[in-house]
């Protein structure tokens, strides 16, 4: 009986390695476009990495600020008044390069991080970046959830005439926003490369500088707003 019961148990064995194997092999067929330099379930080949160099384009939608002044009665004395004007953007278009490092895990997800330069007339903005990548349909369109943090320098501020006089400053500004993109594949020669598009609505705080200034606070936007398009080349590791 015991060696009846061995020989079903190598019997179920081999029928299930039977019907297991090609499954499997079916599979192991789709991961090969993916080498792995691992081994183990777990390996490399459920992550996909990459290195991107953008172009970036931004354009403000900062809301216009107003600055608002007092006069005097003038040499007959009379009752002071003021007088309100609109303060231009000193941002209004900026261009600049941005590098992200990232992979993609098989499936829906991915994260990336790097760095950016852009400048808009006089002002330079230096920002480090982490997003998050969202893909629904497991292809190559995502949803971006931006995030980071950029400094400015050279604002053009205002503030009160007296005792602090007009400048230019610098500050930093928490970032978080959203947009959608795709990367369209292609090959050169056994070089498999990729072109990156993206929109991006992106909002930076600046409330750590306002909690953090024992000065009076600068007239410079409390929270800046940018549409950036992006585009450029995606490098797979």
């Amino acid at each position: 009986m015991k060696n009846f019961n061995s020989k079903l148990y190598l019997a179920a064995v081999a029928l299930l390695l039977t019907v297991v194997s090609p499954a499997y092999a079916q599979y192991g067929e789709g991961e090969a476009a993916a080498p792995s330099s691992s081994s183990g379930s777990t390996g490399s080949t459920e992550f996909s990495s990459y290195v991107d160099v953008l172009f970036n384009y931004e354009k403000s939608e900062t809301e216009p600020r107003s600055r608002t002044t007092q006069s005097s009665g003038g040499i007959l004395g009379g009752l002071g008044g003021s007088t309100t004007t609109t303060v231009d953007d000193p941002i209004g278009t900026a261009k600049g390069m941005s590098v992200v490092a990232g992979f993609r895990r098989k499936g829906w997800y991915g994260f990336e991080f790097g760095g950016s330069y852009t400048k808009g007339g006089d002002v330079a903005k230096q920002s480090l970046i982490f997003n998050t990548l969202i893909y629904p349909f497991e292809n190559n369109f995502y949803l971006k959830l931006a995030s980071g943090v950029t400094r400015y320098v050279e604002y053009p501020i205002e503030r009160t005439n007296d005792p602090i006089p007009d400048g230019d400053d610098d500050f930093i500004t928490l970032n978080y926003g959203a947009g959608l993109g795709y990367v369209i594949p292609f090959d050169i020669g056994d070089t498999s490369l990729g072109i990156r598009l993206e929109a991006v609505y992106l909002a930076g705080d600046r409330f750590l500088e306002r909690e953090s200034d024992f000065e009076e606070d600068i007239r410079a936007p409390g929270i800046l707003k940018d549409i950036q398009i992006n585009i450029g080349l995606r490098f797979p590791l």
